[in-house]
């Protein structure tokens, strides 16, 4: 997995970042959301409309938690 085209969010909400990923299966998701949460920074995938069109499972956003960590680093 590689993380690009990170970009910071602009500071005022619990949006931390916004970038985009390239799996290792050759999948491509763009403007993936790290959020502050009260438990800790979690991603959210992108949304159009109010809809959320990319849904990210719990193990896979802890795994890019830690590769955008590491990347802010």
């Amino acid at each position: 997995m590689e993380i690009v085209n990170h970009r910071p969010a602009r500071p005022g909400n619990n949006v931390r970042a916004f970038f985009d990923v390239r799996f290792d299966n050759g999948i491509f998701v763009r403007d993936l959301r790290l959020v502050e949460t009260r438990s800790g920074l979690r991603v959210y995938g992108p949304t159009k409309g109010g809809e959320t069109i990319v849904t990210i499972p719990p193990a896979v956003a802890d795994i890019i938690v830690e590769a955008v960590a590491h990347e802010r680093a």
